[in-house]
């Protein structure tokens, strides 16, 4: 039995500039697929597409060329209503900076999705107190952002995207605004929720410890897919393999500086 992609993108580009002489490239005929249940990471380097590729892929941006068909949807072919439909109900979103709002309860942050779309107040109610347990955050229902830690509010953003069960979690250096203990925190949560619940995650990140946690890496180099990336064996053994092919590419003091931060974190994991 075959089953349909979670996001199948064919020759996909991003042009930006107006004339022949005057176009860039950011995203360069493009193809990949990605199955249900999927931990996929983007890497490259700064300016090399990996940003507009996850923009495009969250209905955020349009593509100049090709074709994203995400759970068996072109997207491309939707109206800017259609698109904001799709995205509040098939998709959910990790941010660097949270994006709480900070006028509303740990709870209601979580159950604003929910809101939005009409939810019935008893499946909400369900709902959160649901994805709140499985995050360890129900104590929190009633308190404030500003009130609770970094990891604490990090994983009410991971509640507040997968409380209505998207098709895909999407992560935008979810890691980078955070302490090391609470980054490897917050990888744990996401590879659980991987593991256990099968939904499937795309994850932009520079950080090559934070990648390791997928399953699968794609490396994008101005505008291109140069490698994919599988792990077959230990996540340590993963990591080591991603430092090697950012090495490859071009990315070596980068490589570097995250295996001096990895090294601070495996540290940070064992106490």
């Amino acid at each position: 039995m075959t089953t349909t992609p979670v996001i199948e993108i064919r020759n996909l580009s991003k042009i930006y500039g107006d004339t022949s002489t005057n176009q860039v490239y950011a995203l360069n005929n493009m193809t990949f697929m990605m199955q249900q249940g999927e931990f996929i990471g983007i890497m490259g380097a700064s300016g090399s597409g990996k940003t507009t590729l996850l923009n495009v892929i969250s209905t955020l941006d349009t593509p100049s060329e090709g074709t994203i068909s995400l759970t068996g949807t072109d997207i491309t072919t939707m109206n800017a209503n259609e698109l904001s439909d799709f995205r509040a109900q098939r998709l959910g979103f990790i941010f660097q900076e949270f994006n709480l709002l900070e006028h509303l309860t740990i709870y209601e942050n979580i159950a604003l999705p929910l809101s939005l779309q009409d939810v019935p107040a008893d499946e909400i109610k369900s709902k959160v107190k649901q994805v709140m347990e499985k995050l360890n955050i129900t104590a929190l229902a009633e308190h404030y952002p500003a009130t609770v830690s970094g990891g604490q509010r990090q994983r009410t953003a991971a509640a507040r995207a997968i409380v209505h069960k998207p098709a895909l979690l999407l992560g935008d250096e979810p890691t980078g605004s955070l302490d090391l203990k609470n980054a490897v925190s917050l990888l744990e949560t996401m590879k659980r929720l991987n593991e256990a619940d099968r939904i499937s995650i795309l994850m932009v990140t520079h950080d090559a410890f934070s990648a390791s946690y997928c399953s699968r890496i794609l490396f994008i180099q101005d505008g291109e897919l140069v490698k994919e990336l599988h792990r077959t064996s230990s996540r340590e053994l993963f990591y080591k393999q991603i430092l090697d092919v950012l090495g490859d590419y071009g990315s070596a003091a980068a490589a570097a500086g995250a295996a001096n931060e990895a090294g601070q974190r495996h540290d940070s994991e064992r106490h």
